[in-house]
């Protein structure tokens, strides 16, 4: 949907935070640089991990090297569909937080999710999850330094010193540990280079937002076998929701972070030890608007809102305004950290052993209006007794602490015998996640009236999964290398424990508690088949299962757990370089059967978000992957279809068991997505090279429900609206003596296109958010 922003697009200023960043940035960039000139003058680091996608830096397309099958090999060598983003894209897009990759690979789709803070939800061929709550089972992986990081709000950070990102799509159950029913994303950081350097970033732009970034490789220290690298970014903006009474660094959309990083490696003989942590903190604040509502709720919150005078508007948007509730200041904040140990012990060709340690842990505090905006109305439970006139709202969120710990250990045991490469692994994951979840609901009883229902709901979860697995691939010699033949299966146990309680209050209390223990089980398994039609085309077939664990809809104490989700995935497709390297075409078709469908939705019975079991689906669809580079002009798009279609989703009506398939819609699922950009540079020798690049990126119109039955105010907004988004951005880059300078000019959400991000039924009210209005700005970097 189209919307005019009526705000200050084009505002560049620098608030309170900006100049904080900027101090910050400025601190970086001088104080880091004493360490890292201690290299020769022109010694500068290089990415490992990952070959740099220097498309256009030579005669042809180069590869991003990839570990999707957990060992090193090209990415067009890889039978399955995998995007491969390198941190030389990321650079050139001014890509600095997860979900700027969303352009970048077909079929993927990254929103903000909920109130969580900001936190991502992932959705990968049209399987995701928007609830971003800590109890939910994610349905893409996420992988950072081979360590699976499940829950969204720890995975808000920037993108500093990213290497590459991978995007696996379809069913990965085999060889990553948990839940990528979906697909997973694959996140790798830049490693300690043998020689110090430095990188630095700085931006500023529309609505005083401002990055800085810095990455400090100190190369080997000293004599000892150990090199080292460091990283450090801040990121701050004003919001767009214009929130009375606040200033615009707490208006909706408005958004303070920042985040340290470091790596160490040393290579031991036949030993090497990789450790390689992170810490980020996020505030953000979301801007909630009223879309819908039912007869009694829209009257109520309107008469209420006139009479008070403080209006609550409600219809479909943006209007980019929302009064916020008194009982909360509408901030959610998010501290991650983690780490990663690796150990790799080379015994020989045939044999390498690797362990991989991590830990991660996120505390947070989420606060939120999430019913779309306040006012002050009749209640008949008011909180001081005779004074029934009070602050009202659909849903309010003012105290929401959760904490998560988690411990994983992986072992790997590889290598090649003859013809033969192997993969034998064993995992184990442990984590502990408890949170107090406090709501305020007003709902409407009349025109005039409404009731106010206090819950309170605290709960803890254990999960522990125990898995072992093993991949077999054959390369046999009468093939001369163009044949493989790759088989693979995954053992998996789930253990989990739920003790949980809730306190509910209107006009009268009610108490209620739980304790349940529940263990599932799953046997997965893969093969493909791939065939190199010549050195530069590859053809390939597969097949694989994958799972996603059974879980609690903890805030409702007292519901059944949901059942796993199983998948079973079909795909073929190829991979191609051809004209001497000049254009890479990569096509790939699929279907996917899932089982036990784990489908999202907000439960206007009990007011609380939960997870049920659909039932059947089947998903179709194919895949687009193009570059073209000649000269100095590079092209590249991609394009991705989806069609879902339930073929059993068993719902009770009436209390009767009902198949209501051909009613069911797929929620947040574009049936499109498409991308296309394209650059041309013009070296000048002496005062270096310009680049002007454009981009356009595309998702079809998507369903804002699964049932009407279940959220009937969607009727009013059946779709979230087609997004559409053009940017353009001039690029300039220069090298003098070893150092590297670089600028650009960018715009992003050229044409203002406005479509809704998350959407929530809460029955008198539906709510929702709207992505980011038309924003500019001027990026600056140099490498030492």
């Amino acid at each position: 949907m189209k919307g005019a922003y009526s705000g200050s697009t084009g505002r560049i200023a620098l608030g309170r935070r900006g100049r904080l960043l900027g101090g910050s940035a400025a601190l970086i960039v001088l104080g880091l640089p004493g360490i890292a000139f201690a290299a020769p003058e022109g010694a500068s680091a290089s990415p490992a991990g990952a070959e740099e996608s220097a498309e256009g830096a030579g005669t042809g397309i180069q590869d991003i090297i990839v570990t999707a099958r957990r060992r090193e090999e090209r990415s067009q060598d890889t039978p399955l569909s995998i995007s491969a983003i390198s941190s030389q894209q990321l650079k050139e897009l001014n890509i600095v937080r997860l979900e700027g990759i969303t352009q970048l690979a077909p079929s993927l789709r990254i929103t903000q999710a909920s109130g969580s803070g900001n936190s991502p939800a992932i959705y990968i061929r049209g399987i995701g999850t928007l609830s971003t709550a800590l109890y939910v089972e994610p349905a893409v992986g996420i992988y950072v330094d081979g360590v699976y990081t499940p829950r969204p709000s720890g995975n808000t950070f920037d993108l500093p010193d990213i290497a590459s990102v991978e995007v696996l799509r379809g069913p990965q159950g085999t060889l990553f540990g948990r839940n990528t029913t979906g697909g997973a994303i694959v996140l790798t950081t830049q490693a300690p280079s043998e020689d110090a350097g430095l990188k630095a970033d700085f931006s500023i732009g529309s609505r005083s937002e401002v990055t800085a970034s810095a990455v400090a490789q100190l190369g080997r220290i000293g004599n000892s076998p150990f090199k080292v690298r460091l990283s450090a970014q801040a990121h701050s903006r004003d919001g767009w929701v214009r929130t009375p009474n606040y200033s615009p660094s707490k208006w909706g959309g408005a958004l303070y972070s920042y985040g340290f990083g470091a790596a160490v490696q040393g290579d031991l003989g036949k030993l090497t030890v990789d450790l390689r942590g992170r810490y980020n903190n996020v505030e953000s604040y979301t801007g909630w608007e009223a879309l819908a509502a039912t007869t009694v709720g829209g009257t109520y919150f309107r008469n209420s809102g006139t009479a008070n005078g403080l209006p609550f508007p409600i219809g479909v948007g943006p209007r980019d305004y929302t009064y916020r509730d008194p009982r909360t200041d509408g901030r959610s904040v998010a501290k991650s950290y983690g780490g990663a140990l690796t150990l790799t012990y080379a015994v020989s060709p045939a044999l390498t052993i690797k362990s991989i340690t991590g830990y991660t842990g996120i505390d947070q505090d989420l606060h939120a209006n999430i019913g779309g905006g306040s006012t002050r109305g009749f209640v008949v439970n008011p909180v001081v007794a005779g004074q029934n006139i009070e602050p009202v709202s659909a849903h309010v969120t003012p105290y929401n602490p959760g904490h998560q710990k988690q411990f994983t250990q992986e072992l790997q045991l590889l290598g090649n015998l003859g013809d033969f490469n192997y993969l034998v692994g064993f995992y184990y994951y442990d984590e502990k996640v408890r949170e107090n979840l406090t709501t305020i609901l007003n709902s409407p009883l009349s025109a005039t009236t409404a009731v106010r229902l206090n819950r309170t709901t605290i709960y803890a979860i254990h999960s522990k999964s125990y898995a072992g697995f093993a991949q077999v691939g054959w390369k046999p010699s009468f093939a001369d290398g163009k044949l493989e033949v790759v088989g693979g299966v995954r053992y998996t146990e789930d253990k989990k424990s739920l003790v949980s309680n809730t306190v509910s209050r209107t006009t009268t209390t009610t108490t209620a508690a739980q304790s349940r223990k529940d263990k599932w089980d799953n046997v997965g398994w893969l093969g493909s088949i791939s065939y190199r039609v010549s050195p530069l085309v590859m053809a390939y077939v597969r097949a694989s299962s994958a799972y996603r664990s059974g879980g609690y809809n903890a805030p409702t104490v007292g519901a059944p757990p949901f059942g796993p989700e199983t998948a079973i995935s079909y795909e073929a497709g190829f991979k191609s370089d051809l004209f001497d390297r000049h254009l890479r075409f990569n096509v790939s078709v699929f279907q996917t059967d899932y089982d036990n469908l784990q489908v999202n939705g907000y439960n206007i019975a009990t007011n609380t978000n939960s997870l049920t079991n659909a039932g059947k689906a089947r998903y179709r669809g194919f895949e687009v992957e193009g570059q073209v580079v000649f000269g100095n002009f590079r092209m590249d798009g991609n394009l991705g279809h989806v069609d879902p279609k339930y073929q059993e989703y068993i719902l009770a009506v009436g209390g009767v068991p009902t198949n209501v398939a051909s009613q069911a819609k797929f929620a947040n699922v574009p049936r499109w997505t498409y991308h296309v950009g394209a650059q041309y540079r013009i070296d000048t020798g002496k005062i270096g090279g310009f680049t002007l690049r454009g981009d356009y990126t595309g998702k079809s119109n998507s369903p804002s429900y699964t049932l009407i039955s279940q959220a009937p105010n969607t009727a009013q907004v059946p779709l979230f609206g087609r997004e559409d988004n053009f940017s353009a951005r001039l690029m300039w880059d220069f090298e003098s003596n070893g150092r590297k300078f670089r600028a650009q000019v960018f715009g992003e959400n050229l044409s203002n296109n406005r479509y809704i991000t998350f959407a929530s039924d809460f029955g008198a009210i539906m709510a929702g958010t709207f992505n980011r209005p038309r924003y500019y700005g001027v990026a600056l970097g140099v490498e030492l």
